[in-house]
């Protein structure tokens, strides 16, 4: 049976005006992660030292592969930030080949005006993510259960992602992973996309999440049999982070293609829920989150 882990403490979560555009031109203060949702489960993460991206979608590459087709992929909100916006990139962090996910062409332009940016990819991976251009010599493979510390002060630990099985290559590499990210005295959790499979909570309860950013999108029988695979639902999203004794979520994966979104009600149900606290994110805001023996940083 599992059994919920005690919760840590928030850390400290501020909503500040601006979005990607705003953080992409300005670094929280020392000791602060700021963080800004760019559609989908894209999201931009900053401290005073590193840039990072975690699965960026900012192209139409989706749109015009699936013009035409009974799931078009035509965007409900436009990209909230260029590549040309962002001064610096460290790392870019994809958790799965999806192309929502590891988009070619987003990545291809970030490759290009920033030749000293890391790409972190699932080893089940690396020679599709060769195959869109990313230069080899920048790849950094990881499976699941492994570490990397590719910087100082930045420490990354793959978890297994379940998009809607647990699936691996003919290697045993996982096709799908989610991310444990310590930055700053926090560790930030983004699930890449996944249900809650049976060993999740006590994984995220072990690893001691302050952050998670969890797929809301949920599942249904329409789109599984239309090979469109789901997600965990906004009411699992909840039940996991008290589980594992999350005590702040950020959910994503809504708001970008109509036929793979979340519901007006789950929407709701994450805005009106306080444990965990729950932010639903939007593109003219940012969040600050400190550790939690500091005080909170507020920009509004």
């Amino acid at each position: 049976m599992l059994t919920a882990t005690t919760t840590r403490r928030d850390p400290g979560g501020v909503v500040a005006d601006g979005g990607p555009r705003s953080l992409a031109a300005a670094a929280p203060a020392v000791g602060a992660v700021a963080l800004a949702w760019l559609g989908q489960a894209g999201f931009l993460v900053r401290t005073a030292s590193h840039t990072l991206l975690i699965d960026p979608y900012l192209s139409d590459f989706l749109a015009t592969k699936y013009r035409g087709r009974e799931f078009p992929h035509e965007r409900l909100m436009p990209a909230p930030l260029a590549v040309a916006d962002l001064g610096q990139v460290d790392f870019v962090l994809c958790t799965h080949r999806h192309s929502d996910h590891m988009d070619p062409e987003t990545l291809r332009e970030i490759a290009a005006r920033h030749p000293g940016c890391g790409f972190v990819v699932p080893a089940a991976d690396v020679e599709h993510a060769r195959g869109l251009g990313l230069p080899a010599d920048r790849l950094l493979p990881i499976d699941a259960g492994e570490s990397l510390a590719p910087a100082a002060g930045l420490t990354l630990t793959a978890v297994p992602a379940a998009h809607e099985s647990l699936d691996r290559d003919a290697a045993g590499h996982c096709r799908f992973l989610g991310y444990a990210l310590g930055i700053s005295e926090l560790t930030l959790y983004h699930s890449g996309d996944t249900v809650v499979y049976l060993d999740l909570p006590a994984t995220l309860g072990r690893l001691g999440i302050d952050c998670a950013l969890l797929p809301v999108n949920g599942r249904d029988e329409f789109r599984t049999t239309r090979g469109v695979p789901g997600n965990m639902s906004a009411a699992e999203a909840i039940s996991l982070c008290r589980t594992a004794g999350i005590p702040l979520l950020v959910p994503c994966h809504f708001g970008l293609f109509a036929f793979n979104t979340a519901t007006p009600a789950d929407l709701d149900l994450l805005r009106e829920c306080r444990t965990p606290r729950t932010l639903v994110p939007d593109v003219e805001h940012h969040l600050v989150l400190t550790p939690s023996h500091a005080s909170p940083e507020s920009k509004s």
